[in-house]
């Protein structure tokens, strides 16, 4: 069933997890930054706390490697899928969106003490992300 390797298009691939990196890096770092850490309770030293466990190298790293992996996951459901054009991948990633950001990650935010709207901007962030690699991956067959 998901044997088309041949049909993955790789810089696709690369593409839309570096772009799902990108939207994360504007969403947190340029337009919610103090709004994600008011919400989430962090004091400016515990960000400078949890930014010094984590040496820059290491959490870019290993963000960059996780939204790829995503992005090959859903590179091979749309190729199984048969999609062929970005509204097709968009609607996609916002049904992958559903599941992961709403089955899974209001499953994690009721265990937590967190507002609402953390999770809210987090999601957001999430369905946005979801959908442009979505759609990078289904225009870019």
């Amino acid at each position: 069933m998901f044997a088309k390797l041949n049909e993955i298009n790789w810089l696709a691939v690369l593409v839309a997890g570096f772009t799902m990196f990108m939207i994360g890096g504007i969403w947190y770092g340029a337009v919610f930054a103090k709004l994600w850490q008011r919400l989430h309770g962090y004091t400016d030293e515990q960000v400078k706390a949890m930014q010094k466990s984590r040496p820059p190298q290491v959490f870019f790293s290993i963000m960059i490697v996780a939204y790829i992996l995503g992005a090959l996951a859903m590179s091979f459901l749309v190729v199984n899928l048969g999609l062929r054009s970005a509204f097709d991948g968009a609607v996609l990633g916002a049904f992958l969106w559903l599941f992961a950001t709403t089955a899974i990650g209001l499953t994690d935010h009721i265990t937590r003490t967190r507002p609402f709207a953390a999770y809210m901007l987090d999601s957001s962030y999430q369905l946005v992300a979801f959908i442009a690699a979505g759609a990078i991956l289904g225009a870019w067959r």
